[in-house]
C-alpha cells in the first residue's frame, strides 16, 4: 500500500487569540476613560474655574466643609493636599488678596529623547475670621502638606443630629395575624 501525501493550505492570519483578547482590552479601557473624562467634566462644572492658572494645569477650587477643627483647645483652619509625587522645592503655597490660598507644584524631567512634567494645583477660598498672615505650611516626608492658621472666630461646623427610631407595631406574621 502507498503512503499518499497530502499537503493542506496554510491559512496566515494577522492576528491571533491575545490580539482579539487585548483589543477587547483596549476597547474596555477606551470605554472607562471616556466614563472618566465625562465624569471629570461633570465635577468641575460644580465648582468655579480659576482664570490665571496656566492652561496645563487642571484647577480646582475646593470648598471643604469642615476645615475648621478644633485641637488642644485651640480653633484653626486645617487643610491638606497629598503631594507625595513632587520634590519638596516643586511645592509652592501661596495667598492671593487676603482670602485665596493657592497650592501648586510642578515637576519636569529631561533627557535627551524625553520630556515629562506633570503638575498639581489646587485652590481654596478662605473663610472670614482666618488670618491670611499666619498660615503655616508643614510637609511631611509622606509628601502630605498641612496647612494651619489659626481660627479664633469660629469653631467647628458640626452638630449631632438626634435620629428618629420607629418601631413597626403593625408587622403581620407570616400567617397573616
Amino acid at each position: 500500500m502507498a503512503l499518499i501525501e497530502r499537503f493542506f493550505p496554510v491559512q496566515m492570519y494577522t492576528f491571533n487569540f491575545f490580539d482579539q483578547i487585548f483589543a477587547e482590552m483596549e476597547r474596555e479601557f477606551a470605554n472607562m476613560d471616556q466614563e472618566m473624562t465625562r465624569m471629570r467634566g461633570q465635577m468641575h462644572q460644580l465648582v468655579p474655574m480659576h482664570t490665571s492658572a496656566p492652561r496645563d494645569i487642571k484647577d480646582v477650587t475646593i470648598h471643604p466643609n469642615l476645615p475648621i477643627v478644633e485641637e488642644k483647645g485651640q480653633t484653626k483652619l486645617k487643610l491638606e493636599f497629598d503631594v507625595h509625587t513632587f520634590k519638596p522645592e516643586e511645592v509652592k503655597v501661596k495667598v492671593i488678596g487676603d482670602n485665596i490660598l493657592q497650592v501648586e507644584a510642578i515637576h519636569e524631567t529631561n533627557t535627551k529623547t524625553t520630556h515629562e512634567q506633570y503638575s498639581y494645583f489646587r485652590q481654596y477660598h478662605l473663610p472670614e475670621g482666618v488670618d491670611a498672615n499666619a498660615i503655616k505650611p508643614s510637609l511631611t516626608k509622606d509628601g502630605v502638606l498641612t496647612i494651619e492658621a489659626p481660627a479664633p472666630a469660629l469653631k467647628p461646623q458640626e452638630r449631632l443630629i438626634p435620629i428618629d427610631f420607629k418601631k413597626d407595631d403593625d408587622k403581620k406574621t407570616a400567617s397573616g395575624n
